[in-house]
Order: structure tokens, then sequence, then C-alpha cells
């Protein structure tokens, strides 16, 4: 199996490090995409993190990279994305005709709700925060509950709780998740994250 990494915009973090040195044995590769094409970033707060994804990489542009790690497949994919990452993963599997994507596991993708059109090729599992700067979570909810493939869990944590330089860490929901994703015998299974 692989297990495909997209991280959000802060790119190669200790956290993401961490997360592939676990998930990563002998029956299964992991493969990490950011945004800054393998250049660790230092930031000064997320604002500036924003700033220099849009300026370096942008959203279309991530949506071709994880696409072409898509393509580049030989074994069953699971893709596990946040923010960004979820976000360019849910467009590349969009009517995406790969049997070999089992699952794709989201994190707060923010702009998933610009690309509501998605018919996905795999079972989805999105994670959203309580709320959003940008959009009533609720109604986003209620817009992806036709599509029979995707599973939504609204949490109570807020965007960015899985990462440690995000101003809304969660040390309890990163822990609570990433004890789940590490559960990799099921990580291709949509009831995980339950």
């Amino acid at each position: 199996m692989q297990i495909i990494i997209m991280t959000d915009i802060f790119g190669l973090t200790t956290d993401i490090d961490l997360l592939a040195v676990s998930l990563s044995t002998e029956l299964t590769r992991v493969t990490v995409i950011d945004p800054y094409e393998g250049y660790k970033q230092t930031f000064i707060n997320e604002q500036a993190a924003y700033d220099t994804f849009m300026t370096q990489c942008g959203h279309e542009r991530y949506i071709s990279a994880v696409a072409s790690a898509i393509a580049l497949s030989e074994d069953e994919v699971v893709l596990l994305g946040f923010s960004a990452g979820a976000s360019a993963a849910w467009k590349a599997i969009d009517r995406h005709s790969n049997p070999l994507i089992k699952h794709c596991i989201g994190f707060y993708p923010s702009q998933i709700r610009n690309h509501l059109d998605v018919i996905p090729c795999c079972p989805v599992t999105l994670v959203f925060p309580c709320e959003e700067k940008h959009f009533e979570v609720d109604n986003i909810l209620s817009a992806l509950a036709s599509l029979k493939q995707v599973h939504c869990i609204k949490t109570s944590f807020y965007h960015g709780f899985m990462n440690s330089l995000s101003e809304n860490y969660s040390l309890s929901a990163a822990t609570f998740f990433t004890d789940k994703i590490r559960n990799k015998i099921k990580l291709d299974n949509i009831g995980i994250l339950n």
C-alpha cells in the first residue's frame, strides 16, 4: 500500500515528518507532497504561510502535483490531506478512474466550498472544524450529504488543530486523530475516524 500525505500551507513540518515515519513500514510506502517541492519553510505566522503558499504554489498547481503523484502510483493508495492538501486531493479525485485509490481522508479542507460539484472516485472521509472564517460548515455538510461515498465529521476544534504550528492546534485532537490514522490496517476503511 502507498499513503500519500498532502501537507497544509506550512509544508514540511516536524509533525508531518513524525506522521510519515510512523506510517511507513516494510509493506507501506509513504510519499509526502507539499507546496514547496520538499524545501522546508519557516513562517512567522499563518498569514505569512498563506502568502507564501499563494505566491510559490497556489491551489491549481497543488492540485496538479497531487494528481501527478496519484497517476504515478502502482500500489493501492490512501490519500491523507490537511487543509490545502485535503482540498487538492478532493479536486484530484474528481471523476478519476484509478481503481487503486482506496480512501481519501481530508482534514479541514476549506477550499472544498468552491468545488461542491466534485464526484469522488473513492470513499472519502472529511474532518471539519467546528467553524470556518469564510463559510458556514453546516452548509457544506448539507451540500455533501447527498454524496454516497462521502462521510463527514464535524469536530469541536478549529481549523489547523492537527498542526502544532497553527494558532488553533489542539494536542488532544491531534493525538486522538493521529492514533486513529496510525491504525493503518484499517486506513482504507471509511469508518476509521469514528
